[in-house]
Protein backbone atom coordinates (compact mmCIF):
# COMPACT_ATOMS: atom_id res chain seq x y z
CA UNK A 1 0.00 0.00 0.00
CA UNK A 2 1.33 3.81 -0.20
CA UNK A 3 -0.01 6.96 1.15
CA UNK A 4 0.64 10.63 0.18
CA UNK A 5 2.92 12.20 2.52
CA UNK A 6 0.11 14.67 2.63
CA UNK A 7 -2.38 12.43 3.76
CA UNK A 8 -0.06 10.41 6.36
CA UNK A 9 0.58 13.91 8.25
CA UNK A 10 -3.04 15.28 8.12
CA UNK A 11 -3.98 17.12 10.84
CA UNK A 12 -0.60 15.88 12.83
CA UNK A 13 1.25 18.83 14.13
CA UNK A 14 4.58 19.04 12.66
CA UNK A 15 6.92 21.43 10.99
CA UNK A 16 8.80 21.37 7.31
CA UNK A 17 6.26 19.46 5.40
CA UNK A 18 5.92 21.91 2.37
CA UNK A 19 3.12 21.81 0.29
CA UNK A 20 5.15 20.70 -2.77
CA UNK A 21 6.29 17.56 -0.86
CA UNK A 22 2.63 16.84 0.12
CA UNK A 23 2.14 14.54 -3.24
CA UNK A 24 5.17 12.26 -2.44
CA UNK A 25 3.73 8.44 -2.26
CA UNK A 26 4.62 7.02 1.26
CA UNK A 27 5.37 2.95 0.85
CA UNK A 28 6.81 1.90 3.86
CA UNK A 29 7.99 3.24 7.35
CA UNK A 30 10.87 2.43 9.49
CA UNK A 31 12.97 3.25 12.60
CA UNK A 32 15.80 0.69 11.35
CA UNK A 33 18.20 2.40 8.23
CA UNK A 34 18.63 -0.77 7.06
CA UNK A 35 15.31 -1.36 6.59
CA UNK A 36 14.86 1.64 4.13
CA UNK A 37 14.00 0.96 1.09
CA UNK A 38 13.19 3.49 -2.03
CA UNK A 39 9.77 5.20 -0.63
CA UNK A 40 9.99 4.63 2.94
CA UNK A 41 9.60 7.38 5.33
CA UNK A 42 12.36 6.94 7.92
CA UNK A 43 11.46 7.75 11.25
CA UNK A 44 14.58 8.64 13.40
CA UNK A 45 14.38 7.62 17.43
CA UNK A 46 16.05 7.69 20.20
CA UNK A 47 16.86 3.97 21.57
CA UNK A 48 18.34 2.47 24.85
CA UNK A 49 21.78 2.43 23.11
CA UNK A 50 21.87 4.53 20.35
CA UNK A 51 19.90 7.63 18.51
CA UNK A 52 18.16 6.92 15.07
CA UNK A 53 19.50 10.63 14.03
CA UNK A 54 23.33 9.15 13.51
CA UNK A 55 22.10 6.82 10.75
CA UNK A 56 19.89 9.33 8.75
CA UNK A 57 22.59 9.58 6.08
CA UNK A 58 22.15 5.92 5.63
CA UNK A 59 18.70 5.78 5.63
CA UNK A 60 18.74 8.79 2.88
CA UNK A 61 21.11 6.73 1.04
CA UNK A 62 19.54 3.78 1.08
CA UNK A 63 16.63 5.42 -0.89
CA UNK A 64 14.40 7.04 1.81
CA UNK A 65 11.36 9.46 0.76
CA UNK A 66 11.13 11.51 3.59
CA UNK A 67 12.40 12.03 7.31
CA UNK A 68 10.74 12.18 10.75
CA UNK A 69 12.70 13.67 13.32
CA UNK A 70 12.62 15.68 16.53
CA UNK A 71 15.29 18.25 15.73
CA UNK A 72 15.95 20.26 12.19
CA UNK A 73 17.74 19.10 9.65
CA UNK A 74 20.81 21.45 10.21
CA UNK A 75 21.26 19.67 13.61
CA UNK A 76 22.14 16.64 11.71
CA UNK A 77 23.45 17.29 7.84
CA UNK A 78 24.49 20.82 8.62
CA UNK A 79 23.29 23.95 6.54
CA UNK A 80 21.65 23.13 3.50
CA UNK A 81 19.97 20.47 4.81
CA UNK A 82 19.04 16.98 2.60
CA UNK A 83 17.52 16.40 -0.89
CA UNK A 84 14.58 14.93 0.82
CA UNK A 85 11.77 16.61 2.84
CA UNK A 86 12.82 16.73 6.58
CA UNK A 87 9.89 16.61 9.19
CA UNK A 88 10.25 17.38 12.72
CA UNK A 89 7.67 16.75 15.69
CA UNK A 90 8.40 17.40 19.27
CA UNK A 91 7.39 13.40 20.09
CA UNK A 92 8.19 11.34 16.74
CA UNK A 93 7.80 7.89 18.69
CA UNK A 94 4.04 8.81 19.68
CA UNK A 95 3.15 9.66 16.17
CA UNK A 96 4.85 5.92 14.65
CA UNK A 97 1.49 4.06 15.43
CA UNK A 98 -1.06 6.56 13.71
CA UNK A 99 1.36 6.46 10.76
CA UNK A 100 1.30 3.55 10.65
CA UNK A 101 -2.07 2.68 10.81
CA UNK A 102 -2.96 5.19 7.95
CA UNK A 103 -0.70 3.74 5.82
CA UNK A 104 -1.29 0.72 5.84
CA UNK A 105 -5.63 1.40 6.09
CA UNK A 106 -6.28 0.18 10.01
CA UNK A 107 -6.27 -3.35 9.31
CA UNK A 108 -7.16 -4.09 12.79
CA UNK A 109 -10.54 -2.43 12.51
CA UNK A 110 -11.32 -5.95 10.19
CA UNK A 111 -9.87 -8.13 12.86
CA UNK A 112 -10.74 -9.48 16.67
CA UNK A 113 -7.81 -8.58 18.52
CA UNK A 114 -6.54 -10.39 21.42
CA UNK A 115 -3.68 -9.74 23.75
CA UNK A 116 -1.82 -11.89 25.73
CA UNK A 117 1.00 -10.46 28.35
CA UNK A 118 3.20 -11.93 31.41
CA UNK A 119 6.96 -12.56 32.43
CA UNK A 120 6.17 -16.32 31.44
CA UNK A 121 4.01 -18.35 29.35
CA UNK A 122 2.80 -16.27 26.74
CA UNK A 123 4.07 -18.20 23.33
CA UNK A 124 2.23 -21.42 24.95
CA UNK A 125 -1.19 -19.40 25.58
CA UNK A 126 -1.26 -17.72 22.22
CA UNK A 127 -0.63 -21.09 20.70
CA UNK A 128 -3.47 -22.64 22.85
CA UNK A 129 -5.82 -20.27 21.86
CA UNK A 130 -5.19 -20.10 18.21
CA UNK A 131 -5.65 -24.15 18.60
CA UNK A 132 -9.17 -23.55 20.24
CA UNK A 133 -10.06 -20.37 17.76
CA UNK A 134 -8.96 -22.98 14.92
CA UNK A 135 -11.34 -25.81 16.76
CA UNK A 136 -13.52 -23.27 16.38
CA UNK A 137 -13.86 -22.60 12.57
CA UNK A 138 -12.17 -19.24 13.18
CA UNK A 139 -9.36 -17.98 10.61
CA UNK A 140 -6.16 -17.27 12.82
CA UNK A 141 -3.07 -15.17 12.60
CA UNK A 142 -0.61 -14.86 15.43
CA UNK A 143 2.46 -13.28 16.05
CA UNK A 144 4.79 -14.35 19.30
CA UNK A 145 8.08 -14.91 19.89
CA UNK A 146 8.11 -17.88 18.31
CA UNK A 147 6.70 -17.46 14.93
CA UNK A 148 4.16 -14.86 12.98
CA UNK A 149 1.74 -17.02 11.44
CA UNK A 150 -0.99 -15.35 9.46
CA UNK A 151 1.15 -13.98 6.61
CA UNK A 152 2.32 -15.81 3.10
CA UNK A 153 5.35 -17.23 4.68
CA UNK A 154 5.20 -17.69 8.89
CA UNK A 155 8.67 -16.65 10.18
CA UNK A 156 10.45 -16.14 13.80
CA UNK A 157 10.49 -12.26 14.42
CA UNK A 158 13.59 -10.40 16.13
CA UNK A 159 11.56 -9.59 19.15
CA UNK A 160 8.06 -10.22 20.58
CA UNK A 161 6.13 -7.15 20.05
CA UNK A 162 7.34 -5.37 16.76
CA UNK A 163 7.52 -1.27 15.96
CA UNK A 164 4.03 0.26 15.12
CA UNK A 165 4.66 -0.05 11.24
CA UNK A 166 6.26 -3.47 11.21
CA UNK A 167 3.24 -4.90 13.31
CA UNK A 168 0.37 -2.85 11.23
CA UNK A 169 2.10 -4.25 8.50
CA UNK A 170 1.43 -7.64 9.68
CA UNK A 171 -2.06 -6.98 10.67
CA UNK A 172 -2.69 -5.91 6.95
CA UNK A 173 -1.46 -9.34 5.92
CA UNK A 174 -3.00 -11.17 7.73
CA UNK A 175 -6.65 -9.08 6.47
CA UNK A 176 -5.84 -9.63 3.07
CA UNK A 177 -5.31 -13.69 3.48
CA UNK A 178 -8.74 -13.59 5.18
CA UNK A 179 -7.87 -13.46 9.27
CA UNK A 180 -10.77 -13.23 11.62
CA UNK A 181 -9.09 -13.45 15.21
CA UNK A 182 -5.32 -12.49 14.87
CA UNK A 183 -3.43 -13.06 18.19
CA UNK A 184 -0.88 -10.78 19.79
CA UNK A 185 2.13 -11.73 21.82
CA UNK A 186 2.71 -7.94 23.84
CA UNK A 187 5.86 -7.01 25.67
CA UNK A 188 6.20 -5.13 28.34
CA UNK A 189 8.78 -3.18 25.83
CA UNK A 190 5.66 -2.97 23.65
CA UNK A 191 3.22 -1.34 26.47
CA UNK A 192 5.70 1.03 27.37
CA UNK A 193 6.99 2.06 23.76
CA UNK A 194 3.57 2.78 23.13
CA UNK A 195 3.55 0.15 19.94
CA UNK A 196 0.62 -1.30 20.27
CA UNK A 197 -1.11 2.22 20.29
CA UNK A 198 -4.22 2.15 19.01
CA UNK A 199 -5.10 -1.23 19.00
CA UNK A 200 -8.43 -2.47 20.30
CA UNK A 201 -8.46 -5.86 22.16
CA UNK A 202 -11.57 -8.01 22.54
CA UNK A 203 -9.56 -10.31 25.02
CA UNK A 204 -6.26 -9.45 26.63
CA UNK A 205 -5.21 -11.67 29.42
CA UNK A 206 -1.55 -11.26 32.20
CA UNK A 207 -0.07 -14.80 32.40
CA UNK A 208 1.91 -13.83 35.81
CA UNK A 209 4.32 -11.54 36.60
CA UNK A 210 8.25 -12.00 37.92
CA UNK A 211 10.69 -9.45 38.11
CA UNK A 212 12.05 -9.10 34.80
CA UNK A 213 13.58 -6.52 32.08
CA UNK A 214 14.48 -4.63 35.39
CA UNK A 215 17.43 -2.61 33.54
CA UNK A 216 14.75 -0.85 31.15
CA UNK A 217 11.95 -0.67 33.34
CA UNK A 218 14.03 0.63 36.83
CA UNK A 219 11.89 -0.92 39.17
CA UNK A 220 9.50 -4.28 39.92
CA UNK A 221 6.92 -1.74 40.24
CA UNK A 222 7.36 0.01 37.23
CA UNK A 223 7.38 -3.21 35.31
CA UNK A 224 4.06 -4.26 36.93
CA UNK A 225 2.80 -0.66 35.54
CA UNK A 226 3.69 -1.82 32.31
CA UNK A 227 1.92 -4.87 32.05
CA UNK A 228 -1.58 -3.77 33.13
CA UNK A 229 -1.41 -1.06 30.39
CA UNK A 230 -2.61 -4.05 28.32
CA UNK A 231 -5.76 -3.45 30.21
CA UNK A 232 -5.70 0.79 28.23
CA UNK A 233 -6.15 -1.34 24.95
CA UNK A 234 -9.73 -3.90 25.78
CA UNK A 235 -12.70 -2.55 23.63
CA UNK A 236 -15.63 -1.87 25.56
CA UNK A 237 -16.89 -5.14 26.92
CA UNK A 238 -13.65 -6.90 26.09
CA UNK A 239 -12.63 -9.22 28.44
CA UNK A 240 -10.09 -9.25 30.98
CA UNK A 241 -7.97 -12.72 32.15
CA UNK A 242 -6.03 -12.69 35.39
CA UNK A 243 -3.94 -15.16 36.95
CA UNK A 244 -5.69 -15.96 40.49
CA UNK A 245 -2.57 -17.77 41.97
CA UNK A 246 0.04 -15.07 40.96
CA UNK A 247 -0.69 -12.60 43.92
CA UNK A 248 1.06 -9.50 41.97
CA UNK A 249 -1.31 -10.33 38.61
CA UNK A 250 -4.37 -10.76 41.15
CA UNK A 251 -4.18 -6.95 42.62
CA UNK A 252 -4.68 -5.97 39.26
CA UNK A 253 -7.94 -6.86 39.01
CA UNK A 254 -9.08 -3.91 40.46
CA UNK A 255 -7.88 -1.66 37.75
CA UNK A 256 -10.43 -3.54 35.92
CA UNK A 257 -13.78 -2.41 35.57
CA UNK A 258 -15.43 -4.36 33.11
CA UNK A 259 -16.18 -7.90 32.20
CA UNK A 260 -13.34 -9.97 34.11
CA UNK A 261 -12.62 -13.79 34.34
CA UNK A 262 -9.68 -15.47 36.70
CA UNK A 263 -7.93 -18.50 35.69
CA UNK A 264 -6.07 -20.70 38.38
CA UNK A 265 -5.94 -24.03 40.65
CA UNK A 266 -7.59 -22.16 43.33
CA UNK A 267 -11.31 -22.28 44.39
CA UNK A 268 -12.14 -19.08 43.69
CA UNK A 269 -10.67 -18.94 40.18
CA UNK A 270 -13.37 -18.71 37.37
CA UNK A 271 -11.50 -21.24 35.38
CA UNK A 272 -9.90 -23.89 37.59
CA UNK A 273 -7.88 -26.94 37.03
CA UNK A 274 -8.10 -30.05 39.39
CA UNK A 275 -4.91 -32.37 38.63
CA UNK A 276 -5.04 -35.75 38.05
CA UNK A 277 -2.06 -36.90 37.01
CA UNK A 278 1.31 -35.62 35.73
CA UNK A 279 3.78 -37.07 33.65
CA UNK A 280 7.01 -36.51 31.58
CA UNK A 281 5.11 -36.37 28.81
CA UNK A 282 1.61 -35.04 29.57
CA UNK A 283 -1.01 -34.06 32.02
CA UNK A 284 -4.42 -34.85 33.06
CA UNK A 285 -6.59 -32.69 34.55
CA UNK A 286 -10.34 -31.88 34.80
CA UNK A 287 -11.49 -28.31 34.81
CA UNK A 288 -14.54 -26.07 35.80
CA UNK A 289 -15.78 -22.68 34.72
CA UNK A 290 -17.89 -20.80 37.20
CA UNK A 291 -18.07 -23.89 39.69
CA UNK A 292 -19.14 -26.53 36.73
CA UNK A 293 -17.37 -29.32 35.57
CA UNK A 294 -16.62 -29.44 32.34
CA UNK A 295 -14.36 -32.33 31.05
CA UNK A 296 -11.17 -33.76 31.86
CA UNK A 297 -8.55 -32.58 29.48
CA UNK A 298 -5.37 -34.77 28.36
CA UNK A 299 -2.88 -31.90 27.55
CA UNK A 300 0.00 -33.93 25.18
CA UNK A 301 2.52 -31.02 27.35
CA UNK A 302 4.08 -31.59 30.87
CA UNK A 303 4.20 -29.28 33.63
CA UNK A 304 1.30 -27.62 35.84
CA UNK A 305 3.03 -24.47 34.41
CA UNK A 306 1.32 -25.98 31.03
CA UNK A 307 -1.65 -26.21 32.93
CA UNK A 308 -2.16 -22.52 33.55
CA UNK A 309 -1.04 -21.54 30.21
CA UNK A 310 -4.29 -23.61 28.88
CA UNK A 311 -6.46 -22.41 31.82
CA UNK A 312 -5.50 -18.77 30.49
CA UNK A 313 -6.30 -19.72 26.92
CA UNK A 314 -9.54 -21.57 27.83
CA UNK A 315 -10.62 -18.18 29.96
CA UNK A 316 -9.82 -16.49 26.92
CA UNK A 317 -11.97 -18.36 24.94
CA UNK A 318 -14.70 -18.12 27.36
CA UNK A 319 -15.16 -14.60 27.23
CA UNK A 320 -15.49 -14.86 23.57
CA UNK A 321 -18.34 -17.44 24.04
CA UNK A 322 -16.92 -20.71 22.86
CA UNK A 323 -18.54 -23.90 23.44
CA UNK A 324 -16.85 -25.34 26.52
CA UNK A 325 -16.31 -28.47 25.63
CA UNK A 326 -15.18 -28.20 21.39
CA UNK A 327 -12.59 -25.55 23.73
CA UNK A 328 -10.59 -28.26 26.20
CA UNK A 329 -11.16 -30.94 23.09
CA UNK A 330 -8.97 -28.24 21.20
CA UNK A 331 -6.63 -29.06 24.04
CA UNK A 332 -6.59 -32.82 23.60
CA UNK A 333 -4.66 -32.52 20.06
CA UNK A 334 -2.24 -29.73 20.85
CA UNK A 335 0.96 -28.90 19.45
CA UNK A 336 2.89 -27.16 21.25
CA UNK A 337 5.31 -24.58 20.40
CA UNK A 338 8.81 -25.71 19.16
CA UNK A 339 11.47 -25.06 22.39
CA UNK A 340 8.58 -25.12 24.88
CA UNK A 341 9.36 -27.82 27.01
CA UNK A 342 9.67 -29.36 23.29
CA UNK A 343 10.51 -33.17 24.03
CA UNK A 344 12.43 -35.93 22.03
CA UNK A 345 12.85 -39.91 22.75
CA UNK A 346 16.19 -41.05 21.34
CA UNK A 347 16.95 -44.69 21.95
CA UNK A 348 17.21 -44.92 25.80
CA UNK A 349 17.54 -40.70 26.59
CA UNK A 350 15.24 -37.96 26.71
CA UNK A 351 16.00 -34.65 25.03
CA UNK A 352 13.88 -31.74 26.29
CA UNK A 353 14.45 -28.12 25.09
CA UNK A 354 12.70 -24.69 26.04
CA UNK A 355 13.69 -21.17 25.44
CA UNK A 356 13.96 -20.09 29.23
CA UNK A 357 14.23 -16.66 28.94
CA UNK A 358 14.11 -15.32 32.89
CA UNK A 359 14.53 -16.57 36.02
CA UNK A 360 10.97 -17.22 36.47
CA UNK A 361 11.02 -19.48 33.17
CA UNK A 362 13.97 -21.82 34.53
CA UNK A 363 12.26 -21.90 37.85
CA UNK A 364 8.90 -23.71 36.11
CA UNK A 365 11.24 -26.18 34.09
CA UNK A 366 13.26 -27.23 37.03
CA UNK A 367 10.12 -27.95 38.56
CA UNK A 368 8.44 -29.89 35.81
CA UNK A 369 11.81 -32.20 35.45
CA UNK A 370 12.35 -32.66 39.30
CA UNK A 371 9.41 -34.58 38.43
CA UNK A 372 10.90 -37.03 36.32
CA UNK A 373 13.72 -39.01 39.01
CA UNK A 374 16.05 -39.37 36.34
CA UNK A 375 19.74 -38.44 35.72
CA UNK A 376 19.76 -35.08 34.37
CA UNK A 377 22.44 -33.19 32.72
CA UNK A 378 21.90 -29.56 32.19
CA UNK A 379 23.31 -27.32 28.67
CA UNK A 380 22.50 -23.90 28.93
CA UNK A 381 23.02 -21.08 26.48
CA UNK A 382 24.14 -17.68 28.27
CA UNK A 383 22.06 -14.84 27.33
CA UNK A 384 23.80 -12.33 25.50
CA UNK A 385 23.00 -8.61 24.89
CA UNK A 386 20.53 -8.91 27.66
CA UNK A 387 22.36 -7.53 30.55
CA UNK A 388 24.46 -8.83 33.73
CA UNK A 389 21.07 -9.12 35.97
CA UNK A 390 19.23 -11.68 33.85
CA UNK A 391 22.29 -14.35 33.69
CA UNK A 392 23.57 -13.69 37.55
CA UNK A 393 19.74 -14.50 38.46
CA UNK A 394 19.51 -17.60 36.11
CA UNK A 395 22.56 -18.65 37.20
CA UNK A 396 21.30 -18.63 41.12
CA UNK A 397 18.55 -20.31 40.26
CA UNK A 398 20.47 -23.33 38.09
CA UNK A 399 22.83 -23.48 41.49
CA UNK A 400 19.64 -23.79 44.01
CA UNK A 401 18.76 -26.54 41.45
CA UNK A 402 22.02 -28.07 41.79
CA UNK A 403 21.56 -28.50 45.43
CA UNK A 404 18.46 -30.72 44.74
CA UNK A 405 19.06 -32.47 41.60
CA UNK A 406 22.52 -32.76 41.33
CA UNK A 407 23.41 -32.30 37.73
CA UNK A 408 26.96 -30.23 38.42
CA UNK A 409 28.73 -29.24 36.25
CA UNK A 410 26.26 -26.90 34.05
CA UNK A 411 27.82 -27.29 30.54
CA UNK A 412 27.64 -23.23 29.29
CA UNK A 413 27.82 -22.43 25.86
CA UNK A 414 28.50 -18.70 23.92
CA UNK A 415 26.90 -20.01 20.76
CA UNK A 416 29.65 -17.93 19.21
CA UNK A 417 28.63 -19.46 15.21
CA UNK A 418 24.82 -19.37 15.76
CA UNK A 419 24.72 -16.19 16.80
CA UNK A 420 27.18 -14.42 14.66
CA UNK A 421 24.44 -14.84 11.75
CA UNK A 422 21.69 -13.63 13.15
CA UNK A 423 20.20 -10.09 12.21
CA UNK A 424 20.32 -8.80 16.09
CA UNK A 425 22.86 -8.67 17.91
CA UNK A 426 22.54 -11.27 20.66
CA UNK A 427 26.05 -12.28 21.31
CA UNK A 428 27.28 -12.75 24.74
CA UNK A 429 29.03 -9.83 26.19
CA UNK A 430 32.07 -10.34 28.38
CA UNK A 431 30.90 -8.77 31.49
CA UNK A 432 27.51 -11.66 30.48
CA UNK A 433 29.58 -14.12 30.91
CA UNK A 434 31.45 -12.97 33.85
CA UNK A 435 28.32 -12.57 35.64
CA UNK A 436 26.98 -16.14 35.11
CA UNK A 437 30.19 -17.69 35.60
CA UNK A 438 30.79 -15.81 39.02
CA UNK A 439 27.58 -16.34 40.44
CA UNK A 440 26.88 -19.93 39.65
CA UNK A 441 30.28 -20.93 41.09
CA UNK A 442 29.53 -18.45 44.24
CA UNK A 443 26.20 -20.72 44.67
CA UNK A 444 28.65 -24.37 44.14
CA UNK A 445 27.40 -25.04 40.88
CA UNK A 446 30.65 -25.63 38.42
CA UNK A 447 30.54 -23.77 35.06
CA UNK A 448 32.04 -26.09 31.76
CA UNK A 449 32.50 -23.45 29.01
CA UNK A 450 32.15 -23.78 25.50
CA UNK A 451 32.19 -20.81 22.74
CA UNK A 452 30.52 -23.54 20.14
CA UNK A 453 26.87 -24.80 20.86
CA UNK A 454 27.91 -27.91 19.56
CA UNK A 455 30.97 -28.68 21.43
CA UNK A 456 28.98 -28.31 24.39
CA UNK A 457 26.22 -30.61 23.41
CA UNK A 458 29.00 -33.35 22.46
CA UNK A 459 31.02 -32.57 26.05
CA UNK A 460 26.97 -33.09 27.57
CA UNK A 461 26.30 -36.52 25.74
CA UNK A 462 29.75 -38.04 27.25
CA UNK A 463 28.12 -37.42 30.24
CA UNK A 464 24.46 -38.35 29.81
CA UNK A 465 23.70 -41.63 31.58
CA UNK A 466 21.30 -44.39 29.88
CA UNK A 467 17.77 -43.57 30.66
CA UNK A 468 18.69 -39.49 31.28
CA UNK A 469 17.58 -36.09 30.54
CA UNK A 470 19.58 -33.67 28.24
CA UNK A 471 17.69 -30.53 29.22
CA UNK A 472 18.29 -27.99 26.46
CA UNK A 473 18.07 -24.56 28.19
CA UNK A 474 17.91 -20.56 26.60
CA UNK A 475 17.02 -18.37 23.80
CA UNK A 476 18.38 -18.23 20.30
CA UNK A 477 21.81 -19.51 20.99
CA UNK A 478 19.95 -23.05 21.84
CA UNK A 479 17.74 -22.61 18.80
CA UNK A 480 19.84 -25.58 17.18
CA UNK A 481 20.14 -27.96 20.34
CA UNK A 482 17.57 -29.91 20.20
CA UNK A 483 18.50 -30.81 16.26
CA UNK A 484 22.43 -31.25 17.09
CA UNK A 485 22.24 -33.39 20.42
CA UNK A 486 19.68 -35.61 18.48
CA UNK A 487 22.27 -36.30 15.51
CA UNK A 488 24.93 -36.52 18.14
CA UNK A 489 22.57 -39.18 20.25
CA UNK A 490 22.00 -41.12 16.98
CA UNK A 491 25.62 -40.55 15.60
CA UNK A 492 27.76 -42.38 19.50
CA UNK A 493 25.04 -45.44 19.30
Amino acid sequence: MACALADLFEGIECRGLKPQHGSILIGAIANDSRRVMPGTLFVALRGQTTDGLLFVTDAMARGAAAVLASVPPERVLGEGGGSVPWIQADNPRALLAVLAERLYGFPARSLRLHGVTGTNGKTTTAYMLAAILTRADRRVGFWTTNSVEGTRTPFRPHMTTPEAPELQHFLRQTVNRGAEDVIVEVSSHALELGRVDGLTFRTAVITNITPDHLDFHGSFDAYVRAKSLLFRHLAAGGGAVLNADDPVVANLAGLRAGPLLRFGFSEHADVRAQVVGLDQKSSHWRWFYRGRAIRDVHLPVPGSHNILNALAALAMAMHLGIDPRLASQALDAFSPAPRRMQTRHVGDYTLITDVAMNPGSYQAVMTTVQGFHRPLVVVNAIRGNRGTAVNRDIADVLAQWNRRLDFAPVVATLSERQLASMAVDYRVRPEELQAFVEQARAGGLDVDLYSELSDAIAAARDRLPRGGILLLLGTFGMDDGLELAERLIVSHE
